[in-house]
């Protein structure tokens, strides 16, 4: 081997060796956090770098974030009114994972799914099944087991995914009435690319309310996402979505202004994405603009009873050994819908909103253009000044 050849080797082993010494740092800082129970530490370590690590992990760490214990599962033997929709979507599962099932294995894995959702259901009946929640549960089962899906997937539902188990979806349509707000903010040019072609935000629909575990194909990227989801405020999908459009920026502006097409491009999910660094730009822009401020820029406030509203006072509140309180969540749930819409829609603020946004790209553009003009007005006057005096002097 060269001696060039061996100093790119040796660097490599270096930073493989500085990975590996990084990651055990990790696994003891989540070690250290399970047994104390430290739920601040747990969201912070799910929610940056490579989150909780492996499977093995996870099922130390989610039930905390969650607040259940693996104990016996009650389930009631009341009928749901969505099981049968149930079975139609569990029929559909398991297509991406686990790799290699036989027809025997992927049908005893779907009666298994069948059941992890229908316990879910059963104990909370208030809830609405809808077409996605089985690629959420199919999700949890692979991890956690029949018991831990069931109480992880219950308390997801009523806390965390609940504006989209209504009797209707039109909580999550108002999500995502959001996300061309979030577009402008980062990206005014691909804001008014998205106007001009009249896009509306339904590419992304089952990314929000299947954690992208519908629309992704490697395992490892789904639970990485589930590390953050599980550890974050109901919207942050709705934030990673607009990064992920965002990040796709180039691609975009060269599609034509077609709403058909530009859908037909952004409903495919990258399946090549480095999911670590999505998750750190989509937390970039959490902090930004967190649930509250981004709701009364866009002038699109959702309803008081939404997840995202009561995420702090229902869910962050608990600690770590309290018993979950469901009663709650199920008076908001039994809710008539004329009760659970968003607590102001003023569409006038918004146009308001997005008016004073392109008077402020249209000024920005003025300045520029009117900087250029008097740039180019001094470099012409010098070149005049320049040619008389050489004139002057022959040269």
């Amino acid at each position: 081997m060269s001696k060039k050849g061996k100093n790119t080797l040796r660097r490599r082993n270096v930073h493989n060796n500085k990975q590996a010494v990084e990651l055990k740092k990790r696994i003891i800082r989540i070690n250290e956090a399970i047994s104390k129970k430290d739920l601040n530490a747990l969201r912070r370590l799910a929610t940056t770098g490579p989150g909780l690590i492996n499977d093995g992990l996870r099922r130390l760490c989610w039930p905390l974030l969650l607040h259940y214990k693996n104990h016996n599962v009650e389930v009631s033997q009341v009928t749901h009114k969505d099981e049968y929709q149930v079975s139609l979507d569990v029929n559909r599962s398991f297509v991406h994972f686990p790799k290699g099932l036989s027809d025997k294995e992927k049908k005893q894995k779907q009666s298994v799914l069948y059941e992890v959702i229908v316990g879910i259901l059963r104990r909370q009946p208030n809830l609405s099944y809808y077409q996605g929640f089985h690629d959420v549960c199919s999700s949890l089962l692979e991890v956690l087991g029949k018991e831990g899906a069931i109480k992880a997937g219950e308390n997801i539902a009523m806390f965390l995914l609940r504006d989209a188990l209504y009797d209707s979806l039109d909580p999550i349509m108002n999500q995502l009435d959001l996300l061309d707000t979030l577009i402008y903010l980062e990206d005014s040019l691909l804001y008014d690319f998205f106007r001009r072609s009249n896009m509306m935000p339904y590419f992304c629909v089952s990314w929000v309310i299947t954690w992208c575990s519908h629309d992704l194909h490697d395992f490892s990227k789904i639970t990485r996402l589930f590390d953050f989801f599980i550890a974050s405020n109901p919207l942050m999908a709705l934030y990673l979505s607009a990064r992920v459009v965002i990040n796709r920026r180039k691609e975009l502006l060269l599609l034509e202004c077609d709403s058909a097409i530009i859908h037909g491009f952004l409903s495919k999910f990258p399946q090549e994405i480095d999911v670590d660094d999505l998750i750190f730009r989509t937390s970039q822009l959490y902090q930004k603009y967190p649930p509250h401020v981004l709701q009364e820029m866009s002038g699109l406030l959702l309803a008081k009873t939404s997840s995202v509203n009561l995420y702090d006072e229902h869910w962050l509140i608990l600690r770590a050994d309290d018993t979950v309180d469901y009663s709650e969540a199920n008076k908001i749930l039994l809710l008539p819908s004329s009760e659970r819409k968003p607590t102001h829609f003023d569409k006038s603020k918004k146009s308001d909103f997005f008016s004073n946004l392109y008077k402020t790209h249209a000024l920005t553009i003025l300045f520029a253009a009117s900087a250029s003009i008097v740039a180019a007005v001094l470099i012409a006057s010098r070149w005049f000044m320049s040619k008389s005096v050489a004139e002057n002097f022959g040269l």
